[in-house]
């Protein structure tokens, strides 16, 4: 998913909650998820290093820097960004999940899925009577859906 420039500096706007054109580090982190990168702190921290921003709590970082390492970052892959996905819905590990967290997920994340287009997943998807979705069907057919 390419973003325009638009909606990342949609992005940064909206987390520059005070507007003086700076995000605290924790902001960027937020700003940068929220554009659908699935990013853990520590790669994170390693994309503010490569930019030059101080991760210490003094670290501000501006739209140009924010670009940067919005630019830095490779097009999601996007089974991986799932498959991320997947697991911070399936807490325990087990390689299900319930329907409607899934809808959240998928509803919610960078390429968003439209309410039709997730009742046609879920039509299709093998959902077991505790309304449980498994992975491995979940990405076969997500893969089959592009």
């Amino acid at each position: 998913a390419h973003h325009s420039k638009d909606q990342i500096e949609e992005a940064f706007k909206l987390f520059d909650s005070d507007g003086d054109g700076f995000l605290l580090v924790s902001e960027a982190t937020s700003a940068i998820r929220s554009l659908g990168h699935i990013l853990t702190d520590a790669d994170m921290k390693g994309l503010l290093n490569r930019a030059g921003v101080d991760t210490g709590r003094g670290g501000r970082v501006d739209l140009a820097k924010f670009k940067q390492m919005h630019g830095s970052l490779k097009p999601q892959n996007y089974n991986l960004q799932l498959e991320e996905a997947f697991k911070t819905v399936d807490k325990d590990g087990c390689g299900f999940v319930i329907a409607t967290e899934l809808k959240h997920l998928l509803t919610n994340m960078g390429d968003r899925l439209s309410q039709e287009d997730f009742n046609i997943l879920l039509e299709e998807l093998d959902i077991d009577s505790d309304g449980r979705v498994q992975f491995k069907e979940f990405i076969r057919l997500l893969n089959a859906s592009r």
